[in-house]
């Protein structure tokens, strides 16, 4: 009765402390920054107000910055995706390539971000896609970014799969390609999904590289600094609301293929699942 009692003390306290900050933001985005800035502090709202969110929507930039957004997350979320799915998979057929993908990963995670930024931002220039309307160039920032988590999230899918599935491919007539497309990519759609979503976010969330690569056509989180910056407390919780729909849109479309389940056998012979005999 005790241990039971517990639980529900630690899930409740889990459950409010995941929802009280997003609880707080809505608050301040519908309330009058004299409530935000209240001591004591109103827990509930006093007063209502659509003030900062007609203020967010009257931004003349406010749908190119958003669609903006959308492409450059995407984009890099599709080549972190393709790319860490391909490493991935190399890292779970061989042990000389998971020993030298996990290396690799490890140098780029302990490297510092604001080391290279300074590099990649000269290197932009010279390509001509710095600060670009199309934000193309902080797309494939990102998505190196995101290639570590992509290719741990992808390799954990691949290396649970075992290789029987792609040897019986072979057997009945199927080249590499077309096994690793029709068998291998439908069995592990559930870490793509995962894949594509995290990488997503990273980049819908990424602050240090959006604010010095993309300086005249921002993306939404400068534009969220910004308003922070200045004190605007009201329209900076609207604007941070607006970031959270397309984020929510993007876990819903995908949840679907985040809830299927593939059966894995054990291999014999003490391979690990997914990895050749001979690698």
């Amino acid at each position: 009765m005790v241990r039971r009692v517990l639980a529900r003390l630690l899930s409740g306290s889990l459950v409010l402390a995941g929802f009280g900050p997003l609880y707080l933001l809505a608050k301040q985005a519908i309330t009058p920054e004299l409530e935000s800035f209240a001591w004591p502090p109103f827990w509930l709202p006093h007063r209502l107000t659509a003030a900062h969110l007609r203020a967010v929507f009257a931004l003349s930039e406010l749908r190119s910055v958003l669609a903006r957004s959308l492409a450059v997350a995407a984009l890099s979320a599709v080549l972190a995706t393709a790319l860490g799915a391909m490493l991935g998979y190399a890292m779970a057929r061989g042990r000389r390539e998971r020993a030298a993908g996990l290396g690799l990963i490890s140098v780029t995670r302990l490297l510092p971000m604001i080391a290279v930024a300074i590099p990649l931002a000269l290197a932009l220039i010279v390509l001509g896609l710095y600060d670009t309307q199309s934000g193309i160039g902080l797309a494939l920032v990102h998505g190196a970014v995101a290639l570590p988590t992509a290719v741990l999230t992808s390799f954990s899918g691949f290396a649970g799969l075992p290789v029987e599935l792609e040897e019986a491919a072979w057997l009945d007539g199927a080249g590499p390609l077309r096994a690793f497309f029709s068998v291998v990519l439908p069995a592990v759609r559930p870490f793509l999904a995962a894949t594509f979503i995290l990488t997503f976010l990273l980049s819908w969330d990424e602050f240090g590289f959006a604010l010095l690569i993309q300086v005249t056509h921002r993306t939404l989180p400068p534009l969220l600094y910004y308003y922070t910056v200045f004190g605007d407390v009201g329209p900076a919780s609207a604007l941070a609301l607006v970031m959270l729909l397309p984020a929510i849109a993007v876990v819903v479309m995908l949840r679907p293929m985040l809830g299927q389940t593939t059966a894995l056998s054990a291999l014999p012979g003490g391979v690990a699942p997914g990895e050749r005999r001979d690698a």
